[in-house]
């Protein structure tokens, strides 16, 4: 008679794993290095994109129509109080100070990065289109047109 032997078992599970996490690691390790070269040769071949360098010429006439507003509402407050009528120097005033507010501001946009430049127009835009529903809301109610 023959005795039924098993073959030794070496339970091996556990010491199996830690081998395939370690070749696993490797492998991310390996295929990080590659795709972190792959980005930075990409991002030194990007050409180089000059800034959002000058503001929209709606931006620029919003920033003069607020100016002279501003300057109007603030000189005839000051035409109240010293009983002098300052009124009509608000254009000259803004026009002086609107160019230096414009520059400052493109000053300010050079500082941004080239990648939101899109996101930095629209929101200019949005702005004057505010600026704009704004005022033409106020105008129709103060003056509503009659039908008749």
């Amino acid at each position: 008679m023959h005795l039924w032997t098993f073959p030794k078992v070496h339970f091996v599970m556990y010491d199996k794993s830690i081998r395939e996490k370690e070749i696993t690691m490797k492998r991310f390790w390996r295929l990080f290095v590659i795709v972190l070269t792959f980005v930075f040769v990409l991002t030194a071949c990007a050409p180089a994109v000059q800034g959002l360098n000058q503001l929209p010429e709606e931006g620029s006439l919003l920033v003069l129509m607020l100016v002279t507003a501003g300057l109007t509402w603030i000189l005839l407050k000051l035409s109240e109080v010293f009983k002098i009528d300052l009124s009509g120097y608000a254009n000259a005033i803004a026009a002086v100070l609107a160019p230096i507010l414009i520059t400052l501001i493109e000053s300010y946009l050079q500082l941004i990065p080239p990648i939101f430049d899109n996101l930095v127009l629209s929101i200019i835009h949005l702005l004057v289109l505010l600026a704009g529903s704004v005022g033409t809301f106020f105008l129709f109610k103060r003056r509503t047109p009659s039908l008749r």
